[in-house]
């Protein structure tokens, strides 16, 4: 479902990828898509004298570039447009920020382009779909890595770079399946393919390094995970439905296996159909225990530490947990397919807020299945959701990285 003539033009894409760029860079606030937008030629100031007045008459020629402007006919309310969590009149927390769907949302267009876009509907910038399913995320260094299965590929928006590219893609160390992402500080890509059933290890830009993982010990690998120095590889496997193989291995970079974690069952420390997994800054391993709907946290020898959650449909509480993310400060986020939400806890399991709720409308903060979630170093909050095909970008409120969140919001 393609519902982005739907979103209301909060900030606009463009400043989405300038502060960004600005806050993985460092770079100043000159406006690099002003100052590098050649010269309009000649035939183009013609045409868009030309076309002016028929311009400000069709606006909606311009509904194409991210900006609704409401009509009489629009029955949308402030709620579903609700751009601020959580909402007033608690403190705000995270804002609405961008969609990452397409090449046009971190490229620039150019004046030829805006013309050609005005006169014919397609400008020199793609906004085709840039994936088919966004089955896994993660972020970092102004890069937004997004797993697209059905193509095969790891589709990279380049913020910092105003670009878009694939990575994954070159035989013979190329993906099949990639349903799985996490990144170490040396900005290195583990990708794991659920068809290999092994993690291919990627520098930033796609070139490939080594690969992960003994086939012959996975049954239904699910997640990736990797301590930050990067000598720790973690991969969930989510077993068989009649078998007890329901584990977590953990290997080093040269391929060797170094401990489990597992395996089935519901005390402390055993796992039941573990999805996903998650280093911290702290040193811990905080793994998705979905059957168990609880997260449980390991050190990162796989020795077990608490755990929290439990199945309902109360505060804390989980239905059908999909992904686990964790930001600089050690809060842990969880989405969930039941409630369409991320839960916010503290690092020892205190639920602070949430983001989102379910929408079969694509509205900011809608969503009608939601699924891989990711955070990076800027306090930024990526998350998935399949079936209005997005990827959601929510900054912090106040602008500044880390920070915890506070607040809990009133019963909705």
């Amino acid at each position: 479902m393609d519902g982005s003539a739907n979103t209301p033009c909060v900030s606009g894409f463009a400043v989405f990828v300038q502060k960004l760029r600005i806050a993985t860079t460092g770079e100043t606030a000159h406006d690099k898509m002003t100052l590098d937008t050649p010269k309009p030629s000649a035939l183009a100031t013609a045409l868009r004298r030309t076309v002016a007045l028929l311009a400000i008459a069709g606006m909606a020629f311009l509904l194409a570039s991210g900006c609704s402007a409401p009509d009489a006919s629009d029955k949308r309310s402030a709620k579903e447009y609700q751009l601020l969590w959580p909402e007033p009149p608690n403190e705000a927390r995270f804002e609405y920020e961008a969609q990452l769907r397409s090449e046009a949302n971190i490229r620039p267009e150019t004046d030829d382009g805006r013309t050609r876009k005005i006169l014919t509907g397609k400008g020199s910038v793609s906004e085709d779909l840039a994936y088919r399913k966004p089955a896994a995320l993660a972020a970092r260094g102004g890069r937004i890595y997004v797993a697209d299965p059905p193509t095969g590929s790891v589709v990279v928006f380049d913020a910092a770079r105003q670009r878009m590219f694939r990575m994954g893609i070159r035989e013979p160390n190329n993906v099949i399946k990639p349903i799985s992402i996490a990144i170490d500080n040396k900005n290195f890509v583990y990708v794991l393919d659920g068809k290999l059933r092994r993690v291919m290890v990627y520098d930033s830009l796609g070139l490939f390094q080594f690969a992960v993982g003994d086939p012959k010990a996975l049954t239904q690998p699910s997640g990736v995970a990797v301590s930050d120095d990067g000598k720790k590889i973690f991969i969930v496997d989510r077993g068989s439905i009649d078998a007890d193989d329901h584990k977590v291995i953990a290997y080093s970079p040269d391929n060797l296996e170094l401990f489990r974690i597992g395996p089935r069952g519901s005390a402390p420390g055993a796992l039941n159909i573990p999805l996903a997994a998650i280093t911290t800054r702290d040193g811990r391993l905080a793994v998705l225990d979905s059957g168990n709907f609880r997260v449980q946290i390991f050190d990162l020898n796989g020795r077990y530490q608490s755990h929290f959650g439990s199945v309902g449909n109360g505060y804390g509480q989980f239905s059908r947990p999909r992904s686990i993310a964790s930001d600089q400060d050690g809060n842990l986020y969880v989405s969930d397919a039941s409630f369409n939400n991320v839960q916010i806890f503290t690092p020892t399991g205190e639920l602070l807020m949430w983001i989102g709720g379910p929408g079969m409308e694509n509205y900011p903060g809608k969503f009608g299945l939601i699924a891989a979630i990711a955070a990076d170093e800027t306090g930024r909050l990526y998350i998935a959701d399949h079936y209005h095909l997005k990827v959601e970008v929510y900054k912090r409120a106040d602008g500044t990285p880390g920070g915890k969140p506070s607040g809990m919001p009133s019963a909705q």
